[in-house]
């Protein structure tokens, strides 16, 4: 295996760990390192099914906590749909064009983030279209890098939801969202060339799964979360110098 996919296998552990913490940030954490190496649709393809793997693995231990009601009637018909369209603009969008967009879409969300954390600014309420609007956004994103959690965690930071909950549901929707991009990916014979790759990558996601649920229940959100943009951030910025 050459230095590069080596690399991609670290920058996955870190990325994963994140997901089992949080409930979000493993393909955003992914592709911003990942593109240092790889072109973001050259990443898709393993990343993916890499998240679908995890993503039914922590559904199975976690699923009692998940909000139903926030999952089917308010995320799932407004990412889905976001998620065709971006799908749709990621066949005509140059690999360039598309990482220079994620990395400005990183830097303005991991940059508004931090600014809350310092200034501990509790969120607002939010007019009833918010969400929605958000929430398609956040599909077409996640269409066109696999990572809708920045714009879906933006359009739920008014929602009072626990811990354990908002991982749950935001770990149910990967799920249901990349079990449809795998089978579009499948289908088009970008997963099939890869599948060695994926197959070397599991144990690293067992070792992510484990190492995440630990720090999940021991570190406290804010200080994650800090270290969390603050990476995001600097990967964003070496994207685009």
């Amino acid at each position: 295996m050459a230095v590069e996919w080596v690399l991609l296998g670290v920058f996955i552990w870190l990325a994963f760990t994140s997901e089992a913490i949080t409930g979000f940030g493993s393909i955003v954490i992914a592709v911003a390192l990942g593109s240092m190496l790889f072109s973001i649709p050259e990443l898709l393809p393993v990343l993916v099914p890499l998240s679908v793997i995890m993503s039914t693995t922590l559904i199975i231990k976690f699923h009692r906590h998940i909000n139903t009601k926030l999952l089917f009637q308010r995320i799932f018909p407004f990412i889905g749909a976001g998620m065709v369209v971006g799908i749709v603009l990621l066949e005509r969008l140059s690999a360039e064009a598309l990482k220079v967009a994620f990395a400005c879409l990183l830097i303005w969300f991991a940059s508004r983030e931090l600014y809350k954390l310092y200034n501990r600014l509790e969120p607002k309420p939010k007019p009833n279209w918010w969400q929605p609007i958000w929430t398609f956004c956040a599909g077409i994103t996640h269409g066109l890098f696999a990572s809708g959690g920045p714009l879906l965690v933006y359009a739920l930071n008014s929602e009072q939801v626990p811990k354990a909950q908002f991982r749950a549901t935001l770990v149910s929707v990967w799920f249901g969202l990349n079990v449809v991009y795998v089978s579009v990916m499948f289908w088009q014979g970008k997963v099939q060339p890869v599948l060695p790759y994926i197959a070397c990558y599991v144990p690293v996601l067992a070792l992510s799964f484990w190492g995440g649920h630990k720090l999940h229940q021991r570190v406290s959100e804010r200080q994650f979360r800090v270290l969390v943009y603050c990476l995001l951030l600097l990967s964003a910025l070496t994207m685009l110098f």
